[in-house]
């Protein structure tokens, strides 16, 4: 169900813009009015919303993750089922996936790798404490928040697990996924455990450890090919951490580790150690004795192969004792002359065998493919066809090769051979281009009555995939470039306005089908595209005045410039760099000049730096601050979900007149900002010894906080 921006839930939930797409739902940024906090609203596609058995599974889904409460875990506030409306409303954190964090530093370092797999598996077992599997563990569903913080999100496919349930959907992302997953077996925490250890290896490498050209190649890899320890391409990963991993994503579950408390206890004896070096995990090969013990199923292998082994062993042996008895016969006979003519002779004639044997087959090779004409009557004389020529009837022909031919060129073909050609059927190939034929039956060579039918597969070149059916829009680019990935396309990136979908979030893509080393290009959404704003007249204001009249106006302070002036006083705009009543987008810097007095005055000082007659002219009055200012204090309560558009100004009395300089732009932060006022060097009027630092709320021009600071007079 698509929400419109502006709408309510409930009376309380106002919707503000699309953030996501899932296979089932759509994620929406949403407020909550009633307890003034941002939250995320997921809601049920409505293709979903009339099938009972989606609508089933996803409030099992809402259930399940609302009776989580962990610190690591992506909170559930509520649970809308109202009619054909199914929402989930859940905590919004604001910072980026683990994927994301993966990408732009390359690898994680190891001590981080693994103080966040610690986090995360912290997360999964609290929810597996409650008999809840995640199973699409994977570094898109982890959020770091501002604070470096992990939570796991999106138990979006999480079932309880009941005594009941012995088989489960193979779910999840593909490059992710355990072996029992991709086989659609049953699944329990060990599941959960493997996809783990797969991302705890993207962190310390990142790669992923098994690809491929489509998603079933790469499923079939998780059941099928060996797991490559981290360390082959991060050798600052030590081999304890090596085995965790390779422990995590044995291919058996019973094999991995079977729990994560388990999981978390070696990781921290690897973080305790100083380079991870030199420890003895339990259970590792390090920590047990040279003797193990051997599994049924093994010993019974290593039995059968041992008999096998017994037995050619005496075969030989025998062989070797009865060669031994012939030449001992043989010697006493005095025919070793003999049989070495005769070993001589038996070689020559296996050569001229050979040499004929591969005489024939390069002969017959060449017929089939149509090089030597199919030896028709007429050819050439009887003695020499010998039989070939007789081979055929008047009624007979050799079937030709016309694989690779256009459809044109295979049917005159097969028409100068008294053949009619069939089409019967179609099909994609990588190997044929689109209308060559693929394959032939009969197939090349073969004797077949004249004026057959010949059957031919025309390609329809390499398969194309439907673009449309992959849920692209609404993805992040990241996750649509990975999925796009999967089956071998390439993606590409524009940018464009949207007040849909929200910033980075996928809008439309082209083409709309693509084939393996095609690429497509994904439209970015920037976000709602800045209002335009009309520029505010600043001519015969005062700095400050000015400062607020742009932030209010949603526009930034420009480059600030001075000039002297024998009609405007000193501190008063004279001119700006954008007309007033100009339309401009929002956000947009404006500059403007400031009267720096008359030009006697400006002749003698800089930026309002009076010097007096006698004064040093290398001289300067420079103050200082360091402080912190908690807008909290000023807003109250809820000052998170609140915004603010602050500055600093320095403030003195020069002659009499109030002069400003902008110390910080107007920036707007939220309402439990903690503002830095450091400044090391502010350089005030000349012969001023006093000022005073001010934080300004641009919006009303109201001083927030005034701290005095005095000037001391530096060379």
């Amino acid at each position: 169900m698509i929400l419109r921006e502006g709408s309510y839930l409930q009376e309380r939930y106002e919707i503000l813009n699309l953030i996501g797409s899932g296979g089932m739902s759509e994620v929406y940024r949403a407020v909550d009015h009633r307890l003034n906090r941002s939250v995320a609203i997921k809601v049920l596609k409505k293709e979903f919303s009339s099938d009972a058995e989606f609508v089933r599974k996803f409030n099992m889904e809402a259930q399940a993750a609302a009776s989580l409460n962990h610190p690591k875990i992506v909170n559930i506030y509520d649970v809308i089922d109202e009619e054909d409306l199914h929402c989930i409303v859940m905590e919004l954190i604001d910072g980026a996936t683990l994927k994301e964090y993966i990408r732009q530093k390359g690898k994680l370092d190891v001590r981080e790798a693994i103080g966040m797999t610690i986090q995360i598996a912290q997360g999964i077992g609290a929810a597996h404490s409650r008999r809840i599997i995640h199973r699409d563990v994977k570094p898109q569903n982890m959020i770091l928040s501002r604070d470096g913080k992990v939570k796991v999100a999106d138990f979006g496919i999480a079932r309880a697990v009941t005594s009941q349930t012995m088989s489960a959907q193979a779910i999840g992302s593909v490059h992710y996924i355990s072996p029992e997953q991709a086989k659609g077996e049953y699944t329990d925490e060990r599941s959960d455990i493997y996809s783990l250890g797969i991302t705890l290896f993207e962190m310390l490498t990142g790669k992923l450890p098994f690809t491929g050209d489509n998603a079933v190649a790469v499923a079939l890899a998780h059941v099928e090919q060996p797991m490559t320890p981290p360390s082959t391409y991060n050798p600052d990963v030590p081999a304890a951490l090596d085995q965790i991993v390779l422990k995590c994503t044995e291919k058996m579950p019973e094999d991995r580790y079977q729990n994560v408390d388990d999981l978390i206890r070696d990781l921290k004896l690897v973080l305790d150690a100083p380079e991870g070096e030199n420890v003895v995990l339990p259970g590792s090969e390090k920590a047990m004795s040279s003797t193990r013990v051997i599994k049924h199923s093994e010993l019974a292998r290593i039995r059968r192969g041992a008999e096998r082994h017994r037995e050619a062993l005496e075969k030989r042996k025998a062989a070797v004792e009865k060669r031994r008895e012939e030449n001992k016969e043989k010697k006493k006979d005095g025919a070793d002359g003999v049989d070495s003519r005769l070993n001589s002779m038996i070689k020559v004639v296996a050569v001229i065998m050979a040499i004929a044997v591969a005489g024939a087959i390069l002969y017959f090779l060449l017929m089939f493919s149509g090089m030597l004409g199919g030896n028709t009557a007429g050819s050439g004389s009887s003695e020499e066809s010998g039989e070939s020529s007789s081979a055929l009837s008047d009624k007979e022909v050799y079937m030709p090769y016309v694989i690779g031919l256009s459809e044109a060129e295979a049917e005159k073909k097969l028409k100068e051979g008294n053949l009619t050609m069939t089409i019967s059927d179609r099909d994609y190939s990588d190997q044929f281009a689109e209308g060559l034929v693929m394959s032939q039956s009969p197939d090349p060579g073969e004797v077949v009555e004249k004026y057959s039918k010949v059957s031919v597969v025309l390609s329809l070149g390499p398969e194309q995939t439907d673009i449309s059916q992959l849920d692209l829009v609404g993805m992040s680019y990241e996750d649509a470039a990975d999925t796009l990935s999967d089956y071998g396309i390439s993606a590409a990136r524009a940018e464009d306005y949207s007040d849909t979908y929200g910033t980075g979030m996928v809008m439309s893509f082209a083409p709309a089908r693509a084939k393996k080393g095609d690429t497509v290009t994904l439209t970015v959404s920037l976000g709602p595209k800045p209002a335009a704003v009309t520029v505010p007249d600043l001519r015969g204001k005062t700095q400050a005045d000015a400062d607020a009249l742009l932030a209010s106006a949603g526009l930034k302070t420009g480059k600030v410039s001075t000039e002297p002036s024998d009609t405007v006083a000193a501190g008063t705009v004279t001119a700006q760099g954008t007309d007033p009543g100009a339309s401009v987008d929002s956000g947009s810097a404006v500059d403007y000049t400031v009267s720096s007095g008359t030009a006697e005055t400006e002749a003698a000082s800089t930026d309002y730096q009076v010097e007096p007659i006698g004064g040093d002219p290398n001289a300067r009055y420079v103050a200082s601050i360091n402080n912190t200012y908690e807008l909290s204090n000023m807003i109250g309560p809820g000052s998170g979900n609140t915004s603010v558009t602050v500055m600093i100004r320095l403030r003195q009395d020069v002659s009499g007149q109030a002069v400003y300089t902008t110390l910080m732009e107007p920036r707007t932060v939220t309402g439990d900002t903690i503002i830095p006022v450091r400044f090391k060097a502010i350089e005030g009027a000349y012969g001023v010894d006093t000022g005073y630092v001010e934080i300004v709320d641009c919006s009303t021009n109201q001083v927030l906080q005034s701290y005095e600071v005095q000037f001391f007079k530096v060379q």
